[in-house]
């Protein structure tokens, strides 16, 4: 087993069932930056602006959440990741489409992220936590606390 199948609990031989799954990929109204913002407000933060804000989505699948945001918020930087090629070729894909610049899709275990991946405003991990193996439920709290800016938000739901 490699590294990464190790880490993610996936083995090395074969075709990866997660490539061969197709997930549907849709927005999530409780992951808008906005309601994040409005949130945070509420609690006494001061969470950063979300027309110009940096969004990271861990497990994004084929983009269907993020790349809404990116139309919505043109000044915004989003950043999807997912383990899976055939996700990341189809979300990239779609960017590519529709004109997105502001979103890029990355090929890349949520065990192999770390600060040198770069800060950002709102982390959003929908549908992964419940999942996935140990150490990449750990990798999850792990990315937040090493990539969240210091009034940034995450929400991770499973």
């Amino acid at each position: 087993m490699t590294v990464s199948a190790a880490k993610t609990g996936a083995a090395e031989a074969g075709p990866d069932p997660y490539d061969q799954t197709p997930y549907e990929s849709f927005p999530y109204d409780f992951s808008e930056p906005q309601r994040l913002n409005a949130i945070g407000r509420l609690f006494g933060m001061a969470p950063p602006a979300v027309e110009t804000c940096r969004v990271l989505e861990l497990g994004c699948a084929g983009g269907g959440n993020i790349l809404p945001l990116a139309a919505r918020y043109p000044g915004a930087r989003f950043v999807g990741v997912d383990r899976s090629a055939v996700h990341i070729a189809h979300a990239q894909a779609l960017a590519d489409a529709v004109d997105a610049r502001n979103a890029v899709f990355r090929r890349v275990s949520i065990t192999d992220i770390g600060a040198d991946f770069g800060t950002f405003d709102y982390i959003v991990c929908h549908g992964v936590l419940s999942w996935v193996p140990a150490p990449v439920r750990e990798s999850i709290f792990r990315v937040i606390g090493q990539c969240l800016s210091p009034q940034g938000i995450a929400l991770v739901s499973y």
